[in-house]
């Protein structure tokens, strides 16, 4: 039952019905009654739905980040789960411009989204939390690192991965945070990939990161709620 289906129920549970017409020739008569408890129970349960469709499909990124799920630790499904975007630029991976190295102590690393280059080889960086809520927090190390929105991802504990299947750089990165609504349909796009692509890369994680020469990219700002979510 939607919300709005549960309106007209609430109120006929809840609430008597209106009294029948009077007629000249019929005294008034006294109307029905419920027993009060079972009347009770069944308002409460019908009113208690109503709230819970209230907050059914409100969850954000943010949200996500808040209740600190576990990682995906899949690859497979992920452009189901995390775009790509009508703003995306394409790109074709390729070095020469300049590199950064960041080091990753822990997962998440607080990128959100990857962008995958043609023919999905290789992955850029496309949303990353714009800050670090507190020393050692996981998903400030990629803003603390200096990463920025168009880095493309280069080497991974030292073995070159420019031009590598972007499943498989998203299995050794291992930080996506799940959403438990895309769970079955994870599960269903591993069996039909047949298994992961890569084992996650053992931490301490050196990543080294470099700028496509040229490459203009439109980047979604991520923005701050009270609670130090992050929504796009």
């Amino acid at each position: 039952v939607g919300r709005e289906g549960l309106k007209p129920l609430v109120s006929s549970l809840c609430l008597d019905p209106p009294p029948e017409p009077l007629t000249a020739d019929a005294p008034p008569a006294m109307p029905a009654r419920r027993p009060v408890l079972a009347s009770l129970v069944a308002c409460g349960v019908a009113a208690s739905g109503l709230l819970q469709l209230s907050f059914v499909g409100g969850s954000t990124a943010g949200q996500q980040l808040r209740r600190g799920l576990a990682p995906a630790r899949v690859s497979a499904g992920y452009l189901e789960r995390q775009g790509p975007k009508d703003a995306d630029v394409a790109f074709t991976p390729a070095a020469g411009g300049p590199e950064h190295q960041v080091v990753y102590k822990k997962r998440p690393f607080g990128i959100l989204r990857y962008q995958p280059g043609a023919g999905m080889k290789g992955a850029m960086a496309m949303e990353i939390i714009p800050k670090s809520r507190y020393p050692g927090d996981p998903q400030g190390q990629a803003f603390s690192g200096g990463v920025k929105a168009g880095y493309v991802v280069k080497s991974i504990n030292g073995a070159d991965v420019l031009s590598a299947e972007f499943g498989k750089i998203m299995d050794l990165f291992d930080d996506e945070v799940a959403d438990p609504r895309f769970s079955k349909s994870t599960a269903l796009a591993l069996e039909k990939q047949g298994g992961r692509l890569a084992e996650p890369a053992a931490t301490p994680l050196t990543v080294v990161y470099t700028e496509i020469p040229g490459y203009q990219g439109k980047f979604a700002v991520l923005t701050q709620d009270g609670q130090d979510g992050y929504g796009r």
